[in-house]
Formats: C-alpha cells, structure tokens, sequence
C-alpha cells in the first residue's frame, strides 16, 4: 500500500495539520488527520511530500482536528486548507490569496513551504 502524510491549514484557525493519505486503486484517500507543528512537519519531511490526482475522503476521515471540516480547497499555490463550505470566496492561508471556491476532481497538490 502507498500512503503518506501531506499537509493542510484549518481555514478557521490557520494551524497546520497532517493529512494522511493512501493511494487505493489509482485515488488518494484521505484517511487520518492530525494536529502538527512546522517544526515536527519539516523534520519529517512531510513539507516535500506531493501527489498528483483524485482526492477522496474515506467515510471513517474525522476532518480537520481543528474544526471538524471533512472539505478541502486548494489554492493556486497549490497548497491545501480545510474548507466548511460556506463560503464562495476564500483565503488561503499559507499564500494569502483570495479567490472563489471551485469544484476539482484531479489535483497536484504540493504540501510543504513554510
């Protein structure tokens, strides 16, 4: 089995959190999430890790340990954030860019750069 871990912020509280995900017949899954420092992410490597395509939650992923989103967004950056769904317009936490939510099914997200 491929997995490893990828990186996200909470929307709502910017804090970093790990992403652990597997691949499963050509998808990624997100299965686990838990709260991290950059420091711990970094000696990890977890800031190098990236994946390329489909993204999924399994039905047993608790969300962000922050505030329990199960959605994400990716910025342009290409870094992900936990996402409510409220909102149309949002803001990056790791670039601070704001755009409108749009609707992906493939992604080449990057996890890393402090």
């Amino acid at each position: 089995m491929e997995a490893m871990v990828i990186l996200q912020k909470c929307s709502i509280k910017n804090h970093l959190t790990g992403i652990r995900v597997e691949k499963r017949d050509g998808d990624w899954y997100r299965t686990w999430a838990f709260k991290i420092d950059e420091k711990k992410a970094k000696n990890e490597g977890f800031d190098k890790n990236s994946i390329k395509g489909s993204f999924h939650a399994d039905p047993k992923y608790p969300g962000c340990p922050y505030c329990e989103a199960i959605s994400f967004y990716q910025c342009f950056c290409g870094k992900l954030n936990c996402y409510a769904g409220h909102e149309k317009s949002i803001t990056c936490r790791w670039c601070g860019k704001t755009g409108i939510c749009v609707e992906q099914t493939n992604f080449n997200i990057k996890s890393g750069g402090f």
